[in-house]
């Protein structure tokens, strides 16, 4: 899977809201949310979430395990570095 978009607005959603380590990391319903108010259409959750997952298999996104059973996720190190290549090159 190449970074689209949507990968790229989840990748800055997740930077800009401080999801940067376990304890700061967001649901994928809050990502959903953020990416429609930041979006030009609306996403399904389930869009939203396989784009999430697919980015937590490629290393971009990690996720941990909160206690009511919802993953938290959180851009890693490697998303950051690959987010700034991105935006630099627009």
């Amino acid at each position: 899977m190449e970074i689209d978009k949507v990968s790229l607005l989840i990748l800055s959603i997740l930077q800009e809201s401080n999801a940067t380590r376990p304890g700061t990391g967001m649901t994928l319903r809050e990502i959903a949310n953020e990416v429609n108010l930041s979006a030009d259409r609306t996403y399904a959750l389930i869009t939203v979430s396989r784009k999430v997952w697919a980015m937590r298999d490629m290393g971009y996104v990690t996720s941990k395990l909160k206690t009511n059973k919802a993953d938290m996720f959180y851009i890693s190190a490697k998303g950051k570095e690959i987010r700034e290549v991105l935006l630099s090159e627009e």
